[in-house]
Parts: structure tokens; sequence; C-alpha cells
């Protein structure tokens, strides 16, 4: 039987992957179609709220890029 700790890392993996997928998809979406979801723009504005904080904000961005 496999330990709390691992069945709860599989989910979280799983989980990921699930929405690194779904935001393939929009950005894909968003490029081929003319969609409500502006995905490209979210992304965009979720990096610049890093890269506007400075440093600090890059440097936080580097390690949440490193959990990916």
């Amino acid at each position: 039987m496999a330990s709390w700790d691992s069945m709860i890392s599989g989910a979280l993996n799983g989980l990921t992957s699930v929405i690194k997928v779904a935001i393939v998809f929009f950005v894909f979406a968003s490029i081929l179609f003319d969609t409500p979801v502006d995905a490209l723009g979210g992304l965009m504005n979720f990096v610049d709220t890093f890269l506007n904080g400075g440093l600090t904000g890059l440097l936080v961005l580097v390690v949440f890029l490193s959990w990916l």
C-alpha cells in the first residue's frame, strides 16, 4: 500500500499536468480562433506582475518556474 505522501504527490502531479495542458490549449485556441478567453494576455499580465516587482519579483518568478 502506498503511503499518504506519495498519494498526495501523485495527485498534485496529475493536477499540475492537467493545468499545463489547459494553459497550452487555451493559448493555441486564442491564437487560432477569436475566443473570449485571453490566455496570452493573462499570461503576459501574470509574468508582468513579477517583472514589475524588480529583483525580488524576478527571483520569485524563477523559483515559481523551477517548480513547473
